[in-house]
């Protein structure tokens, strides 16, 4: 019945405003739309001027009643001053099902027509279920194929928004946005990310964030990439530079996934690795590490490479082997011929590691005349002629050079004496050299009128030979006249020009007599030094002879026990029976050393066959430093001496002349005892 009063009342208010009336009622303020979030409270407003007829709601155009508590609608109000007109209606704890256009209308009387206000929509937002990533909290990629990733928040009114971030950074390409119905004016909100996977992207952290109206703020979720990817290889060299000889090793380092295999048995390197030199497998070579020896210049700028393979492939890294070595000649022009006027190069190149650097220097000089492979002139004389060096410097592995010689060719330089001396009646010769190049083609002499080129005319002979550094033409004279000493004419002709040289042969003049007189002095000077010198040489002998007639003996006595330090005996070699009848009684196990001075000549002489062997300290030996030889104690048995050898009674005059010598100085010779 209710529904059917409302019908009524708005075909006749719809009628009314059909036919256009005047009217006076008018709106002071309309409905604006609005959108709540469920739950919250909504006013929606309506202040009506002059209000003739009845005031109602409509939803949807569906009339809600002109009741102020519109009933069969317990969450609906009318409020307001009607006095004033004001018709604002309230909803409390919005629902879904509120959600829809709104309309206030006043209806018409007999003399106003109806009115309506525009519609107001009342908008009723719902949060989305959380988001979800379809493919799981971890997603398997390949690097560099492309793959989709799909997150999908449902139930949201409206439908939720959906971001992509990774790893705090969002993304903002390759993203496909869609929505669902999901009945009940209630959506699905899908995000598709297409991603194109690199190495870099293994373990990052792909997130889907999800927001509407409804919500306060966000909500996310995440999953984690794995990348798998053919190794990632970086081959080096340890060290950097290789001296030449000594050894290296190229280390092959791969990061890939997979990598290490894990399982209940261990864990195993799920990398293979193939080393290859200049693109051939070296066999058997298969570790992550290359270990080469005696590394030669040879090996230098060699490419070795790497091959890593897993299960998704392989991949490969190269190195070119850096040796360090000295200078190495290349290609040197030994010697470079020009004509005077043109240019010249010369050109030395090397090899090294590092590049040498190669210096260019006039042969004798020490000024750098340029750097690098060639030395160029561009216009040559004949003063560029001669040996230039190129030197080759490798820091820390040494230097080289080679020689390269300029030869400029022009024409003749004679550089011989203008004046040369011959001895008048005896033979005299006159030379003229020419030292450049291209060799002569003739040399001639013209003298008085003659000129003369080899062969003989009179008392003159002209002879040519080739001598280092040119060729030489020599004029000789027989007999050397007055009038031969004058002008001779030297003319050398090649094939760019000749020239012409002026010799004076002049007559060579005697020595002078103080010369001669000064140079006598001189010998008889040096041969009266010659004769003191000798004679005190003599002198000096004869006083170091005469000293040698001493001879000092020592004794040093060795044995196991501790003997106190600095003890000496005093031995006077008076007579040397006596000395004998003196020895004390010999001492168990204990040697002695003796040395002696034997340079006296005449010892062999003054030794009678009758005189004992030269005296040692009883019960033990002596050693004889001079000539090594060891000898036992004859005095052990004091009633006869054993047979001795020429050689023993040479030792035993020791004991004569240093008995000698006591007596004569009345100075006792020691004997020490260690």
């Amino acid at each position: 019945m209710r529904l059917l009063t409302t019908i009524v009342a708005s075909l006749a208010l719809a009628g009314l405003v059909a036919r256009g009336s005047a009217q006076d009622q008018s709106f002071r303020e309309e409905p604006d739309s609005v959108a709540v979030r469920q739950g919250e409270t909504v006013t929606l407003t309506c202040a009506i001027d002059n209000v003739a007829g009845i005031v109602q709601w409509t939803k949807d155009n569906f009339a809600l009643g002109s009741d102020r508590e519109l009933p069969g609608y317990p969450r609906f109000t009318i409020t307001g001053d009607v006095n004033r007109g004001e018709y604002n209606l309230v909803v409390q704890d919005t629902l879904l099902e509120d959600d829809g256009t709104y309309q206030c209308q006043a209806s018409p009387t007999e003399n106003q027509q109806g009115i309506r206000s525009q519609n107001a929509q009342l908008t009723i937002y719902l949060p989305p279920d959380d988001p979800v990533i379809e493919e799981g909290s971890s997603v398997s990629v390949i690097a560099g194929q492309p793959k989709n990733v799909t997150c999908r928040a449902d139930n949201g009114k409206p439908a939720a928004t959906l971001t992509w971030w990774k790893d705090g950074q969002e993304i903002t390409e390759g993203i496909t946005y869609i929505t669902e119905d999901a009945g009940e004016k209630r959506q699905n909100g899908v995000s598709i990310l297409t991603l194109n996977p690199s190495v870099d992207d293994h373990g990052k952290v792909l997130t889907c964030r999800s927001s509407n109206p409804a919500m306060d703020g966000n909500k996310e979720t995440t999953t984690q990439l794995n990348v798998e990817h053919t190794p990632v290889v970086v081959v080096q060299s340890n060290p950097p530079l290789v001296e030449e000889g000594s050894s290296v090793s190229l280390s092959c380092e791969s990061r890939a996934n997979p990598g290490e295999v894990r399982s209940s048995s261990g864990s195993r390197n799920d990398v293979n690795y193939q080393w290859k030199k200049d693109g051939v497998v070296l066999a058997g070579e298969n570790g992550q590490v290359l270990r080469l020896n005696n590394v030669r210049r040879e090996d230098n700028l060699q490419v070795f490479t790497c091959d890593a393979t897993n299960a998704v492939g392989t991949n490969s890294a190269n190195i070119t082997l850096s040796v360090q070595y000295g200078p190495e000649p290349l290609k040197t022009t030994e010697q470079v011929i020009v004509d005077r006027g043109t240019s010249a190069t010369l050109v030395c190149q090397w090899s090294g590691n590092p590049s040498p650097t190669i210096m260019w220097a006039k042969k004798g000089s020490s000024s750098v005349l340029g750097t690098g492979d060639t030395l160029t002139f561009p216009i040559v004389d004949q003063s560029h002629s001669g040996a230039y060096e190129c030197t080759a410097v490798v820091p820390g592995s040494g230097e080289d050079s080679r020689e390269v010689v300029l030869v400029v060719n022009g024409p003749p330089i004679i550089s011989s004496f203008e004046v040369q001396y011959a001895s008048s009646g005896a033979e005299g010769q006159i030379e003229c050299l020419s030292s450049n190049s291209p060799p002569p083609s003739r040399m001639a002499w013209t003298w008085n009128g003659i000129m003369l080129d080899t062969g003989t005319e009179g008392r003159f002979t002209a002879e040519q030979r080739d001598v280092h550094g040119g060729r030489l033409s020599v004029l000789t004279v027989s007999k050397v006249q007055a009038a031969d000493f004058a002008d001779y004419n030297c003319t050398v002709w090649n094939r760019l020009g000749l020239t012409s040289k002026i010799i004076t042969l002049r007559q060579k003049e005697p020595l002078p007599l103080a010369a001669i007189v000064g140079g006598a002095v001189a010998g008889l000077v040096l041969i009266l030094v010659i004769v003191l010198l000798v004679f005190v040489f003599c002198h000096r002998r004869r006083k170091k002879q005469g000293a040698s007639n001493e001879s000092i003996t020592r004794l040093e006595v060795r044995d196991g026990q501790e003997t106190p330090p600095k003890e000496k005996v005093e031995i006077i070699h008076r007579d040397h029976e006596a000395a004998k009848d003196k020895v004390p009684p010999p001492p168990p196990q204990r040697k002695y050393y003796i040395t002696a001075d034997y340079d006296d000549r005449d010892y062999s002489s003054k030794t009678s066959l009758g005189a004992p062997p030269p005296w040692t300290p009883p019960g033990g030996t002596y050693q004889d430093y001079k000539n090594g030889n060891l000898y036992s104690n004859p005095y052990n048995n004091y009633s006869s001496y054993p047979a001795v050898s020429e050689h023993s009674y040479e030792r035993a005059s020791i004991a004569s002349r240093a008995s000698r010598a006591s007596e004569a100085q009345k100075k006792p010779r020691m004997m020490t005892h260690v």
